[in-house]
């Protein structure tokens, strides 16, 4: 699915900005989970090597938001239940995570809570799946926890006028933060977050949803949509307003509910602390 070692059409568009690169453990990994000739004790014994990933991997599948029935015990049972394809995109949100917190420069942006907030949104995302659209709820978790991924690479190269912007959004109920980051920077965390999937040689379903999170065409899932109502607080994102704001703009009715809602958010935090170190 992910291919790291040829030129990609989206490298000099993203030359001005500071790109996380992997580690070789994470490249042969994902090389690993591509290839059909790996054999699943192989994808074990690789994930092993770096037992921090190894550890969180498991923690994540286990964590009460990735929605499994039964609890995964190994990385051989992971594969095997979830399917090279899923788990590939879960080892690469985990690298991801990593390299964009260690490149983190802007030191108003907190990055536990802007996992803690992505952590909600791909909860919120995954559980809303099951009731609007169940045959993709597996992508919808990738998309919810990666759609803001290029917020903390505009904080690192847009210094204080993105910080501006970016406070000033998480302040305001009617504020649109891409329309903001375009007036001012001619560039949005959404079509530049969908320029680093391409990169990253993410699946196009998944580049186009990054693309369209905020936007109210159906070309991102229903769930991915008002998953991206959270704000980059979680002092900001109550299950009324959320309820809310997804009946005005997505014309939902009474189909989600806060007691839905409230369900769903608490089930976030074991995924904020899967992901964690």
């Amino acid at each position: 699915m992910f291919g790291f070692n040829k030129k990609k059409k989206s490298e000099a568009l993203l030359s001005q900005y500071d790109i996380p690169t992997f580690p070789s453990t994470i490249l042969n990994i994902l090389s690993k989970l591509r290839d059909p000739e790996v054999t699943i004790n192989e994808l074990a014994t690789s994930l092993e090597i770096d037992p921090g990933l190894h550890v969180r991997v498991l923690k994540t599948v286990n964590s009460v938001a990735f929605g499994l029935s039964h609890k995964v015990n190994n990385i051989s049972h992971a594969v095997n239940l979830l399917g090279r394809s899923r788990l590939e995109s879960l080892v690469l949100s985990v690298a991801v995570k990593d390299g964009l917190t260690k490149n983190n420069q802007a030191q108003w942006l907190d990055m536990a809570n802007f996992w803690a907030v992505s952590a909600r949104r791909a909860t919120m995302a995954r559980g809303l799946a099951n009731i609007l659209h169940p045959n993709v709820q597996s992508d919808v978790f990738t998309i919810g926890l990666l759609q803001d991924m290029a917020v903390p690479v505009l904080a690192n190269s847009g210094g204080d006028r993105y910080r501006d912007i970016y406070q000033n959004w998480l302040g305001c109920n009617q504020c649109n933060l891409t329309e903001q980051e375009q007036n001012l920077l001619s560039e949005d965390h959404a079509h530049l977050g969908a320029k680093m999937a391409e990169y990253w040689e993410f699946p196009q379903p998944l580049i186009d949803a990054i693309k369209s999170h905020h936007e109210l065409s159906e070309e991102a899932p229903l769930s991915v949509r008002i998953a991206a109502l959270i704000k980059g607080s979680t002092e900001n994102d109550t299950s009324q307003i959320i309820v809310e704001k997804s009946q005005q703009m997505f014309n939902i009715g009474s189909t989600i509910t806060i007691e839905m809602i409230d369900e769903i958010l608490n089930e976030s935090g074991a995924l904020s602390v899967a992901l964690s170190h």
